[in-house]
């Protein structure tokens, strides 16, 4: 399941949100820090793996 990284802009809070890419679409609008609550939070870039077929 992916995961989303955010800082928040007013308290400097770093925060991990674990969604599905369809909750995500309906939430990241409405994302709050969960410290002190304010809307003013920015997403930080996120590392991912994929996994493949290793086809030799």
């Amino acid at each position: 399941m992916p995961t989303y990284e955010y800082n928040c802009e007013k308290c400097g809070n770093q925060f991990t949100v674990i969604l599905t890419i369809r909750e995500y679409e309906k939430e990241r609008e409405r994302m709050r820090c969960p410290k002190c609550k304010t809307k003013r939070v920015k997403q930080l870039p996120s590392i991912f793996t994929a996994k493949t077929s290793d086809k030799k």
